[in-house]
């Protein structure tokens, strides 16, 4: 038995081995030397081995005979895979190098194809508010960019003080170490390491510019050959003066050196939303002409289209340097954005100098996006935003994909902001399931909605677990994963309350609805980045489009209708609501507000001073609290015209964002009602028996009381 066994091994060594190529390369002395380390790396190599690699740039003799092959374009390369020979042929190093990592993603498949960038400078600009990346996060980014054929990255992040409130001091010691060591790791990935100064206004004295050509200095004995000046979000004194100051720069600093890269600039008019007067047209004419100039789109957070490059060529005659303000979060930091990357118009390729994003100060829960950007970057004709960001997932969490899908999925959008970039294909299958059901108005409805929340709860485990176990992303995020999986818990209790409303069971119902209110109050308190010294930390959110909104509006419905059956619960179990929805009488100063043009359009409420005994509803008030945004909306019980938050009967569509309000009960006895939310945050008083909106105080002026308890 143990001969036999002994040769049963030595047999399945034997497959394997021959499983297993060996590689000889020829070419090394004059290849790319990155590329060929990489190949080493990777493979079995032997001087006789039974595969022969080829690899080169074109001009060197090893690939001379594939130099028609090789595309012109810089960084492309022929890539020919057969049984014995493999032919890797860059345009320049870059392209050698990339070609190898094609390689290297399936040495077993055949192929024949070349390859070349239809955007030449494609990367990351870190350049968001909150805590820079660490120096790991960088290293690691950079194996990301190379494996990914991103070439450019430009240091900026916003509270680094030595890129902006302090850029004119020189980096410590150990910060300098840093950069040349994150300059050194970068150039062996193909990235091109932009050092960015942020001067704000300090840029006319002489002493100004001296420190910053010293700054510029330190920069470049550090091994940068690259560097960027930001002019973004300051008040800036004069375009003439940063046209001056940036050819200044050109000429003392970057043109003397040979080997330095053209300059490039983030204007402080860098979208066209804020592109009123000259400033464009003057910094297209007056700068030199080599110097780039950054471009976010047609406001501060859009996606690109053709129409945005060809306004900005046309005011600046120059190409757009995109700087893609995603999937940066800094806006709306409690979301994360983690789905696909679409909205960006193919059609850019031939009409941009580069392509970049910013993204998230979470580095590796941004590979998601980089992902997607970097395969877009490359050949946006075939650009499939779905399938890549499938691909993203095997690449980024292999064996996990459909837990990871499930998170993904639950972070997508941001809240609305003043930037009104929203991405609406968050939760897809939730939203299916609210389109075919609604609420929880029949028991299929809530065994579907339990299954749904039960496979949230098991994907939210089965990453923790993960994260606990050190997989870098995870862990990164863990808190947005601990959301998901209360946001679960309180799903499949809100499930449970309606079974028991649906059964008549008064204590489950309650039991229900105590861990809702537990997993809700814990999910309220989960903070990202909480620790001592952190620049920004957040209390996170997810599932913010579709899942969270249900279930405010469910358990709100269910508390209803539960309070309706008359069951006995403790007093103090469901939330304390200033006023419970029902239809109120709205008076001032024994004034009542009515609606004496019922039926018409526009127009406003006023304050009547004799009762309206012939049409009693037109003085009747709904006010319904609204689940999602945790305030209240009014309307007309006549005709369900809205009060929008001027204080007029609305005419567009009705917005809860815009036209729900804060009402809160004051001593005297009298309410107060605010705008909130898109509507702004002023008080209503009242000015010739109208409606006002111009108090940023309390006024605890109006009698709310129900109309029921009139006689």
């Amino acid at each position: 038995m143990k001969f036999k066994a002994s040769v049963l091994a030595l047999t399945a060594v034997a497959c394997v081995s021959a499983q297993t190529p060996v590689y000889k390369i020829q070419g090394v002395k004059t290849a790319d030397a990155d590329a060929v380390e990489l190949l080493c790396s990777h493979l079995d190599v032997a001087p006789k081995g039974d595969v022969e690699i080829i690899v080169g740039e074109a001009g060197d003799k090893a690939v001379r005979k594939y130099a028609s092959r090789i595309p012109s374009e810089s960084e492309g390369f022929y890539l020919s895979v057969g049984p014995k020979k493999v032919v890797i042929a860059g345009r320049d190093g870059a392209g050698t190098y990339y070609g190898v990592r094609e390689f290297l993603k399936n040495p077993a498949q055949q192929v024949d194809t070349a390859m070349a960038p239809a955007i030449s400078l494609r990367g990351v600009i870190e350049g968001f508010y909150g805590n820079p990346w660490s120096h790991a996060d960088r290293l690691s980014q950079f194996d990301f960019y190379g494996r990914n054929r991103l070439n450019v990255y430009i240091y900026g992040p916003k509270d680094d003080p030595y890129h902006h409130s302090r850029w004119y001091e020189p980096y410590p010691a150990d910060k300098a170490d840093e950069m040349a060591d994150l300059v050194k790791h970068a150039a062996k990935n193909k990235v091109k390491f932009t050092w960015a100064m942020h001067p704000g206004n300090s840029i006319e004295s002489d002493a100004d510019r001296r420190r910053a050509l010293d700054k510029f200095e330190q920069m470049y004995g550090l091994g940068v050959r690259s560097f960027a000046v930001f002019f973004d979000d300051i008040s800036a004194k004069s375009v003439d003066a940063q046209i001056d100051y940036l050819n200044f720069l050109d000429r003392e600093f970057v043109k003397p050196r040979k080997d330095v890269e053209p300059l490039v600039v983030c204007p402080t008019v860098y979208n066209r939303a804020w592109a009123g007067g000259d400033y464009l047209t003057k910094m297209g004419t007056g700068l030199n002409s080599d110097i780039s100039i950054m471009w976010t789109g047609n406001s501060v957070c859009d996606m690109i289209d053709l129409g945005d490059c060809e306004w900005f060529t046309n005011e600046t005659t120059r190409k757009p340097f995109i700087w893609l303000n995603y999937p940066v979060n800094d806006y709306g930091s409690h979301n994360l954005l983690m789905g696909p990357v679409v909205g960006n118009d193919p059609a850019i390729a031939g009409n941009v100098a580069a392509f970049c994003s910013n993204p998230m100060q979470y580095a590796e829960a941004s590979k998601v996006a980089l992902y997607s950007l970097a395969d877009f970057a490359w050949n946006p004709a075939a650009f499939n935003a779905d399938e890549v960001w499938e691909r993203s997932l095997t690449e980024l969490m292999p064996g996990h994909e459909e837990a990871f899908r499930i998170f993904c999925l639950n972070n997508v959008d941001v809240a609305p902001s003043v930037h009104g970039l929203r991405f609406w294909g968050e939760t897809p299958d939730f939203k299916a399931l609210t389109e075919k059901y609604g609420s929880l108005g029949n028991p299929d409805a809530v065994e579907a909605y339990r299954d749904y929340f039960r496979s949230r709860r098991a994907a939210a485990a089965e990453l923790i677990a993960l994260a606990d176990a050190g997989q870098p992303l995870l862990a990164e995020v863990k808190e947005w994963i601990t959301a998901l999986s209360l946001q679960a818990q309180m799903g499949l209790a809100v499930c449970d309350m309606a079974s028991a409303l649906d059964a008549d069971l008064a204590a489950p119902f309650v039991d229900a609805y105590k861990r809702f209110a537990g997993s809700a109050a814990k999910a309220e308190n989960v903070v990202s980045r909480g620790f001592e010294g952190s620049i920004q930390s957040v209390r996170v959110k997810t599932g913010t489009l579709h899942v969270e909104p249900w279930l405010k509006r469910n358990v709100s419905e269910l508390i209803d209708s539960f309070k309706q059956t008359g069951a006995d619960y403790p007093a103090d179990l469901f939330p304390r609501r200033v006023l419970e929805n029902g239809t109120y009488y709205i008076r001032y100063e024994g004034h009542t507000l009515g609606n004496p043009d019922a039926g018409s359009r526009g127009g406003n409420p006023v304050f009547q001073a004799e009762v309206d005994d012939i049409n009693p509803n037109r003085q009747e008030w709904h006010i319904k609290y609204v689940p999602m945004t945790e305030r209240y909306e009014i309307r007309n019980s006549k005709d369900e015209r809205y009060v929008n938050e001027l204080g007029n009967f609305g005419v567009n569509p009705y917005s809860a964002d815009w036209n729900t309000y804060v009402i809160t009960l004051g001593e005297n006895g009298k309410y107060a009602i605010r705008n909130a939310g898109n509507g702004g945050s002023s008080y209503w008083t009242v000015t010739d028996g109208r409606i006002a909106t111009n108090s940023s105080a309390p006024e605890y002026i109006f009698d709310i009381s129900p109309v029921l308890q009139q006689e």
